[in-house]
């Protein structure tokens, strides 16, 4: 995972109206600047303390042992926030790691945030202007790797929607596909017709063609149904001549 699909996250879990998230955020402007965050995001909600959150983005082991090393150089950004994050992909960084006064944030493949390590309220200082000019002068930054990081998600998630649907398609295809087949094999076993050998397809359609045109299929139960009658009468004859006899006889 990299560093702008991070901030992607952020910045769609620490959106307006709730918050406004600024990267690359230094404790000061111009010649003031001595340390840098990653992000700082301000909750515009007065019912939530307008806490201010800092944040470092880690994506690798080393990058998190690095910073273990030196963790006081966050301190120029972190002394005006309410609240301290680390922001990493899963398995970066272990819990039992942190600084007291630090939290752990994942994020997944799919860019979804999830709380691993509470960060602690802090003892915050007064926010001074050189620090929100440095916030002011970040706001509305989006920089082109975290721009194609967003489109990149969006296109998987296209992608994985037209998978679906082809998937269906396929299914669909193959099970008509199939039920002609078991179409096809039931003319044949019927007919004891090929209708796949060479030049009979055609024959065979205009033979059904002509005997569906013709009524031949109507007559032939017609025929059923008189030969039907004509039996049941010849019976009845029979029937009736045979008692004719037995009065002759005596």
């Amino acid at each position: 995972m990299r560093t702008a699909e991070i901030k992607a996250a952020l910045r769609s879990r620490f959106c307006a109206p709730e918050w406004a998230v600024f990267f690359e955020v230094g404790d000061g402007t111009g010649t003031n600047q001595r340390r840098w965050a990653d992000a700082v995001a301000m909750n515009m909600w007065p019912s939530r303390g307008l806490e201010i959150h800092g944040f470092e983005i880690k994506v690798s082991r080393s990058d998190w042992t690095r910073e273990l090393k030196n963790p006081e150089k966050s301190a120029k950004v972190q002394q005006y926030c309410d609240r301290w994050w680390i922001i990493t992909p899963k398995g970066i960084v272990k819990p039992e790691e942190l600084p007291p006064t630090w939290g752990l944030y994942e994020v997944s493949e799919s860019g979804t945030i999830r709380q691993i390590t509470a960060a602690p309220l802090l003892a915050s200082v007064a926010v001074t202007r050189q620090f929100m000019a440095a916030m002011l002068r970040r706001a509305g930054g989006v920089d082109e790797d975290e721009i194609s990081a967003k489109v990149v998600q969006q296109i998987e998630k296209i992608r994985a929607g037209d998978a679906k649907r082809i998937e269906s398609a396929i299914q669909a295809a193959k099970s008509k596909y199939e039920n002609l087949l078991e179409k096809v094999k039931t003319f044949e076993d019927v007919s004891g017709l090929s209708i796949s050998k060479f030049g009979l397809a055609e024959e065979t359609a205009k033979a059904v063609n002509l005997v569906v045109a013709t009524g031949v299929l109507s007559t032939h139960g017609r025929l059923a149904r008189l030969t039907r009658e004509a039996e049941s009468f010849a019976a009845t004859c029979n029937e009736i001549l045979s008692q004719f006899k037995e009065k002759e006889d005596a």
